[in-house]
């Protein structure tokens, strides 16, 4: 019986490096989905709400494309552990508990698109080339672009 190639195998098994590329771009996926989901609340300002939702609607397509080609390769889409998750949590809950006004929310997702950048830029770099990473690398390039659009969006609200 074949393994299953997730974050969990590592060390059983080496995965593909289109596998481990659409792994990271997952979770870099989901936690930009998930900070927006947890500051959605927190927003009064209707048209950052439109923006913020658009953002969802975007993240849960590229999630989606990710682990439709994850699944195809007997992979399992994994987010980040639980740990990260709740320590972002923790820092949006403490965040916005001194300042919620929608110019800090703005600024709060423009740094969150930023490491998004930053990472979705450090993959396409090391993977760059890479046998069978071609889908997951045009992914991660349509990521930073959409990211670069939506800091452009998020300055209106600073």
């Amino acid at each position: 019986m074949e393994k299953t190639k997730t974050a969990s195998s590592v060390g059983e098994e080496k995965k593909a490096p289109a596998v481990e590329l659409a792994t990271e771009l997952y979770k870099n996926i989901t936690m930009g989905s998930d900070a927006v989901l947890h500051l959605l609340p927190k927003v009064e300002d209707n048209g950052m709400k439109t923006t913020m939702t658009a953002a969802m609607c975007y993240y849960e397509k590229a999630a989606g494309k990710v682990k439709d080609f994850l699944a195809k390769h007997k992979a399992e889409a994994k987010e980040e552990p639980l740990m990260t998750r709740m320590a972002a949590r923790m820092g949006i809950a403490m965040n916005t508990a001194m300042d919620a006004t929608s110019s800090h929310v703005a600024q709060m997702l423009i740094e969150g698109s930023t490491m998004a950048i930053t990472e979705a830029t450090r993959l396409c770099h090391r993977f760059e080339g890479q046998k069978d990473c071609e889908e997951m690398l045009t992914v991660a390039k349509e990521l930073t672009e959409f990211e670069q659009s939506h800091i452009e969006k998020l300055k209106a609200f600073l």
